[in-house]
């Protein structure tokens, strides 16, 4: 039996330096349209405030309008470069605002903000807007409507792929990408969590150990040891050139602030400075997809993380102020900042993003346990305390365990992964009974006693009064 799947590619694109200055263009035009959706939002929500401000209570007053037109952006006057670009261009940036906009009110991301060319240099476009074509015994996709294409855009096709109905273009530091996903059949199931969970446990404890690898992530060697003693690093080359790169990025930022604001050579050292730093961005990337693939293609079905928390690890610290002089203090920001680059050049949430959705795919499980004390712990006798850690060597205080202080946290971290497996704390969640007792409204029939059972949203039974 073949199930329909959704799977998403990325691909390097090779532009022209025509076709680019159109796709740049449409770039700038949907985000033009996305920041003024986020304005006019803006605008209704400081109206709505001012109503309620004022004693207005009615629901229709205070309602504000949510929609996906565009046209109020229009002007001859004041936008007449909105007019150059096809208006499904404009029509996909209110889309876009609109998708921003459903999550928030479904609270899993925050508010809509204005968006810049850091934050938004990509361009969707619909099916009216592309098509694949033979070109010179290749696949190519026409930019441009079937009556005014554009140009062909030749991409650099890796792996097999179908036919989407969207696709977005990227610029990222003077680099073209092209990515969609499309829907395909495909004869493996991909199981549920807890299903994948409850098999795995059903394991015997020689077996279930020797399918699970602890992971333990260093900052300091930038590098992820195992349970099993072996270190995943990225190469000293590619290392050594991010360094090299960082550093004429250091110093082309020094050209840069004596440039003229706004001059083609401010522009050209913006777009080396750019170019320099994402190298480091595509080797980690790189690192992260090479060794989350090796460990989901290997025998081991259960993967154990630390629970890190690297928002807050990497938080500025707060301002601190005198007291009684009112003068601020010195807070350590400087060597903060410094431990904050180098926790979030380790990759350790990519890596974690990563091995969640690889493992998921294969009918693997990733999962996350605390990470209290794993340093400190020995992975032998389970002793825990602050002396058996001098550097990178661990030596037990108790039973004489020595090893490297990576490879013990590995194992430590294994172990408590089997244990929370073993406890079921990865079983599907259970279902409860809730009782609700509510009047009944009058009208509705039935004495105003009376009880009367129903399914809530949940799908459980209540009571109602």
């Amino acid at each position: 039996m073949s199930i329909i799947l959704q799977s998403g590619v990325r691909f390097q694109a090779l532009v022209s330096g025509s076709l680019a200055a159109v796709l740049r263009q449409w770039i700038g035009c949907q985000r033009c349209i996305y920041n003024g959706k986020v304005s006019e939002d803006h605008l209704y929500a400081a109206q709505r405030r001012m109503l309620i401000a004022s004693g207005v209570t009615d629901s229709e007053k205070l309602k504000t309008p949510l929609d996906q037109e565009y046209s109020r952006f229009k002007s001859r006057e004041l936008s007449p470069w909105l007019y150059d670009v096809p208006s499904q261009v404009l029509r996909n940036g209110a889309y876009r605002w609109m998708c921003a906009k459903t999550r928030q009110i479904k609270g899993l991301a925050k508010a809509p903000t204005h968006r810049t060319r850091k934050n938004f240099n990509t361009v969707m476009l619909t099916g009216e807007l592309f098509r694949f074509v033979p070109s010179n015994g290749e696949v190519v996709l026409e930019i441009g409507t079937a009556k005014n294409p554009v140009g062909l855009l030749r991409f650099k096709a890796h792996r097999p792929y179908g036919i989407p109905k969207t696709i977005v273009i990227r610029n990222e530091a003077g680099r073209w990408f092209v990515s969609f996903s499309y829907a395909h059949e495909n004869d493996r199931i991909v199981r549920e969590r807890h299903e994948i969970a409850y098999e795995i446990n059903g394991l015997d404890d020689d077996a279930l150990d020797a399918a699970t690898i602890g992971l333990d992530r260093n900052v300091r060697e930038n590098c992820f040891t195992d349970s099993t003693g072996r270190q995943h690093q990225i190469g000293h080359v590619n290392l050594a050139r991010i360094e090299r790169r960082e550093a004429g990025a250091r110093r082309y930022q020094k050209k840069m602030s004596r440039a003229k604001e706004h001059s083609a050579n401010r522009r050209e050292l913006a777009q080396k400075i750019a170019r320099r730093k994402n190298y480091g961005q595509r080797v980690r990337r790189d690192f992260t997809h090479k060794t989350t693939h090796g460990l989901v293609t290997a025998d081991a079905r259960l993967f154990v993380l630390e629970d890190l928390r690297i928002r807050n690890m990497t938080r500025k610290p707060k301002a601190r102020q005198d007291p009684v002089t009112g003068k601020w203090l010195r807070n350590g920001a400087c060597a903060k900042a410094a431990l904050s680059r180098k926790i979030l050049a380790s990759c350790w949430g990519e890596l974690d993003r990563q091995l969640q959705y690889k493992s998921a795919w294969h009918n693997k499980l990733a999962v996350r346990v605390s990470a209290a004390y794993s340093s400190q712990e020995c992975s032998q006798c389970e002793h825990t305390h602050p002396g058996n850690r001098e550097g990178a060597r661990f030596s037990c205080q108790r039973c004489g365990f020595e090893a490297h202080a990576d490879r013990n946290a590995a194992r430590v971290i294994k172990a408590r992964g089997i244990k929370a497996l073993r406890d079921g704390a990865y079983d599907a969640p259970k279902t409860t009974k809730r009782v609700a007792f509510r009047r009944k409204h009058s009208g509705t029939g039935g004495s105003p006693g009376a009880l009367r059972s129903y399914v809530g949203r949940a799908g459980r039974p209540q009571t109602d009064t």
